[in-house]
């Protein structure tokens, strides 16, 4: 029994040491410059989105499909990695 719940701790120590973690910044406001992703989140950006007074950018957790969306010729420019603090 003893056996049982040491694995089941080793298990969840390891499951939470793999979130990814992604710097945090910008219009995208974190308790810390660094967040930790949930799983929907695969995947770190930087987006940089154009207006006409000024460009603005965030950076954090994104799911790698939304990523894609939030490249716009003209009016945004992201970029997406998969590593911990790769944005």
């Amino acid at each position: 029994m003893k056996t049982v719940i040491l694995a089941l701790f080793v298990l969840l120590a390891v499951s939470q040491s793999e979130a990814l973690k992604c710097n945090c910044g910008g219009l995208n406001k974190c308790s810390s410059p660094v967040e930790t992703c949930y799983r929907s989140s695969d995947s770190c950006v930087t987006v940089i989105m154009y207006d006409e007074s000024r460009p603005n950018f965030f950076k954090g957790c994104i799911s790698s499909d939304l990523c894609t969306f939030m490249n716009r010729p003209g009016k945004s420019s992201s970029s997406c990695c998969r590593g911990d603090q790769c944005n």
